[in-house]
């Protein structure tokens, strides 16, 4: 598995005591796995302190305010590529089908598209180059989140650029760089 995929997947769903209790065990199981660069690693531990700077209330009730009561900042993939369009449903469906394809169940009550579980697939990967080439199909979506949370100021845009620069990297040169 995959760790950072993971990791990067429980910080951008909804935070919960066991990951605010683990925030300053991350930066060092990110590093063992050598997935991110220098420059990924510092938004890394800007975004983790920028957690820690928060009660957990706090951190979900921002959380909520940013992501749940915005249409244009939402981490439902779909949503910003086919709206409400009936394209939408068959694209969960062609993802769902995709995730059990590669062995990957949702657990009830997720959908596909929500970036959260998309990670936690990339998670699932054999190897990062793979994950980084599934990262890519949503390249676009990112950008779009990325723009929209640096204009809106707020912290969660490090993790955005990680996934941007996953994206972008190769992942057998990134692994080499950290050896």
């Amino acid at each position: 598995m995959l760790q950072t995929y993971k990791i990067l997947s429980l910080l951008l769903d909804y935070p919960d005591d066991d990951l605010y209790d683990a925030l300053d065990a991350i930066p060092d199981e990110v590093k063992r796995e050598g997935l991110l660069t220098a420059e990924m690693q510092q938004q890394l531990t800007r975004f983790l302190d920028a957690c820690k700077q928060q009660t957990l209330e706090d951190w979900q009730m921002m959380y909520v305010n940013q992501f749940d009561t915005s249409r244009s900042v939402n981490l439902y993939l779909f949503d910003h590529i086919y709206g409400d369009s009936r394209e939408r449903g068959q694209a969960m469906v062609n993802l769902k089908e995709m995730y059990e394809g590669a062995g990957y169940q949702l657990t009830a009550g997720e959908l596909p598209d929500f970036l959260p579980v998309f990670l936690e697939f990339l998670a699932f990967q054999d190897n990062a180059p793979a994950a980084a080439k599934l990262l890519k199909d949503i390249k676009t979506v990112m950008d779009k989140l990325y723009k929209q949370l640096t204009d809106r100021k707020v912290f969660y845009n490090d993790l955005l650029a990680i996934l941007i620069a996953l994206a972008e990297t190769d992942q057998q040169t990134n692994a080499e760089n950290q050896s």
